[in-house]
């Protein structure tokens, strides 16, 4: 049965540009919406500090149910309850407050303010019981700033595509619509099977119509040890042949290409390579967050027995990755085994002129 060739669908650069707008304005709407609060800690960033005793101290938690009927969940608030004492001028000020903070906050008032410590604050000037008893305290609008510069990277890389999309050379286009016809790029070079390794291990073959013949194998889930083998086979077959019939040519591709089209496949998009170089990716990222997770996030943990949200990046950026890693190598045996289309076998057969 003869497949159709396959056609790749781009879609058109004015679907990046505007992709990319949206993703850019969906990643401004936290931002925004904390404007206001960011606008308040910086005001009072501007106020004189002085040290404050702590009279008294107590963390409350209070426990709820959370979630819906099917999946219900036990969730928990941090109350703390504070009695600060400080002066200002001669005049005491005895202030009592709650504030509602995470796990990790209320773990940093047991350990480093207990009752009779002092704690830093920055009071108003114009109204001294008006206080902040965490100055300069921008560690929530980490997380916002974060979800813009995400949007913003991606944003660009979608506009940068749709740029690159736009002004396309013809002579892509003319390859493009030559590999959608099925057929392979003609290059007049001379043949070689010679390659350079490229980023993660991906290679690059010298001559053009090799390269492009190569992606097509590799895309019907050949793989490289499997390329090799036809490759060194063929030229084999053409220096103990005496015929002009086993001569490597552009002609010779042509027809291993014809080959190919007519091979009963599904194209799988390489996925045993893509998968090798996701692993590759995923223990560099691992690597990345391990001295991170060690060298800052270790001693905040013994200290205060738990961790800011923050915190969490870089413990779960190492961890993950190596699990990943990890769950993927016995994956890609599994690919190995059930997407080989049986087209390394066909193009053997075809070099020793059997029927396929």
């Amino acid at each position: 049965m003869e497949m159709p060739p396959s056609v790749e669908i781009k879609p058109p650069p004015v679907a990046f540009f505007v992709i990319g707008m949206i993703v850019f304005l969906l990643g401004c709407i936290w931002p925004v919406l904390m404007i206001d609060d960011f606008q308040n800690e910086l005001e009072a960033s501007s106020w004189p500090t002085i040290d404050a005793t702590v009279v008294a101290l107590e963390v409350s938690i209070y426990e709820y149910q959370c979630g819906d009927a099917q999946s219900s969940d036990t969730c928990r608030e941090y109350l703390v309850n504070y009695h600060l004492r400080y002066t200002i001028n001669g005049t005491i000020f005895n202030v009592e407050e709650s504030e509602e903070v995470s796990h990790f906050e209320s773990r940093v008032w047991e350990v480093d303010y207990p009752a009779n410590s002092t704690r830093e604050i920055a009071y108003n000037p114009e109204n001294p019981e008006h206080f902040d008893a965490n100055p300069q305290h921008y560690t929530p609008f980490i997380a916002p700033l974060m979800v813009l510069i995400a949007s913003s990277l991606l944003s660009i890389m979608l506009i940068i595509g749709g740029i690159k999309n736009l002004f396309n050379t013809s002579d892509s286009h003319q390859i493009s619509s030559a590999l959608e016809k099925g057929m392979l790029p003609q290059s007049n070079e001379s043949i070689t099977f010679t390659y350079a390794k490229g980023a993660w291990g991906v290679r690059i073959y010298d001559h053009p119509t090799v390269e492009a013949l190569a992606q097509k194998l590799l895309s019907f889930s050949c793989t490289y040890e499997q390329i090799d083998t036809f490759f060194t086979a063929s030229q084999a077959t053409e220096e103990n042949s005496s015929t002009s019939e086993d001569r490597i040519d552009l002609e010779w591709l042509n027809e291993v290409n014809q080959m190919v089209e007519l091979h009963n496949s599904i194209e799988k998009y390489n996925w045993i390579q893509k998968a090798n170089i996701g692993r590759i990716i995923l223990f560099l990222i691992s690597a990345i967050f391990a001295p991170i997770a060690l060298i800052f996030v270790l001693p905040v943990w013994l200290t205060y027995n738990a961790l800011p949200w923050y915190g969490w990046i870089p413990v779960w950026g190492t961890l993950t990755p190596l699990g990943l890693v990890f769950i993927t190598r016995k994956l890609i045996s599994e690919f190995g085994k059930r997407i080989d289309q049986g087209l390394a076998v066909t193009l053997m057969e075809f070099l020793n002129n059997e029927e396929y």
